[in-house]
């Protein structure tokens, strides 16, 4: 299978309706299965599998897959997943790894990389994106508009990452969910399930890497979320969001991510 051009994924998906889904936990509360299939296209981020009784919130169909890991963070039943503290690590059933494979293969239309080449810690993704070259078609993330907006953002969030890339292409309606930039964590059968909001903190607050400039690097969910928020939903009518996301939205409560999460836990 080939690495892909810009000019003919664009044609590919010009005029057509796309659903990306995200693992935020919110979106586990809302039964959407059917209007998420029901999109030209679906994508999902660093997930593509969606147990049979868990299809009425997430949808089944997988079109085009935003990841940089071949072994995405989905626990499919017989993985063992061993836990220190708020971190998880899968260990795959030998036919679950084949089970990946196969999904990937006769499923996935096009796996999409999280991060463009221009980013200085591409090189890692290599790999495994050559890896899913031979299952199916790959496609790395352009260097623009992701490059000019982490300049606003920091380091965006696969699935920021993965707004960005689908609202610069020629879709005529984009539906969001299950990304909610940490509004309400993550769902409990997604690798960072037990994320809290001290991991969430800790990762705003440490550096993850050097950029080349030699500034420490990392992720900023509230500035993610503002731009999305000011600078794309409010602009771009072709957003359409669930109804989790447009609730934060529309409050502006939810802008500062430690009031976010006293707000979603009492409702909780």
């Amino acid at each position: 299978m080939p690495f892909i051009t810009e000019d003919s994924f664009k044609e590919f998906v010009k005029g057509k309706t796309i659903a990306l889904v995200g693992p935020g936990a919110a979106a586990s509360e809302i039964e959407q299965g059917e209007l998420i299939d029901g999109y030209d296209f679906v994508a999902r981020v660093k997930s593509f599998y969606v147990p049979e009784e868990k299809r009425k919130f997430h949808g089944s169909r997988i079109d085009f897959l935003y990841t940089d890991n071949d072994q995405t963070n989905d626990v499919l039943p017989g993985d063992k997943v061993d836990s220190e503290g708020d971190k998880q690590t899968i260990y795959m059933h030998p036919d679950n790894i084949r089970r990946r494979q196969e999904i990937l293969q006769n499923e996935v239309k096009v796996v999409i990389s999280t991060y463009p080449q221009a980013e200085w810690f591409f090189n890692r993704f290599i790999n495994p994106l050559v890896r899913m070259a031979n299952l199916t078609n790959v496609r790395v993330l352009p260097d623009d508009p992701y490059m000019k907006i982490r300049k606003e953002t920091f380091r965006p969030n696969a699935g920021f990452s993965a707004i960005i890339d689908i609202t610069s292409l020629p879709f005529s309606e984009i539906y969001i969910t299950g990304i909610d930039f940490y509004r309400s964590l993550y769902r409990n059968d997604y690798l960072n399930s037990l994320w809290t909001k001290d991991t969430i903190l800790n990762m705003v607050n440490s550096g993850d890497g050097f950029t080349p400039e030699g500034e420490p690097d990392h992720h900023d969910p509230d500035l993610q979320f503002k731009y999305f928020k000011h600078k794309m939903y409010k602009i771009d009518k072709r957003i359409k969001v669930d109804s989790f996301l447009e609730m934060v939205l529309n409050d502006d409560r939810y802008e500062d991510f430690e009031t976010a999460m006293k707000l979603y836990e009492e409702k909780s």
